[in-house]
């Protein structure tokens, strides 16, 4: 029995070679009331990330297994 054995560099997801992964994050936002729209609007935004440790393949949709 023939085994095909697929190689993928170490930073690649090791189940189907991409490059490319989803990272999860929280993003902390300010919005404020504008009392003409009588709704919530942005106040800027803001370069704040969390990263809550949760990374999935942006391919195969399984979680990351490269470096």
């Amino acid at each position: 029995m023939l085994l095909n054995v697929k190689s993928f560099p170490e930073h690649a997801c090791q189940k189907c070679g991409s490059e490319c992964k989803l990272v999860e994050t929280i993003i902390d936002d300010e919005f404020c009331w504008d009392e003409q729209s009588k709704s919530y609007q942005p106040n800027g935004f803001a370069d704040e990330f969390e990263h809550t440790g949760n990374d999935r393949c942006a391919e195969c949709d399984e979680s990351w297994t490269g470096a």
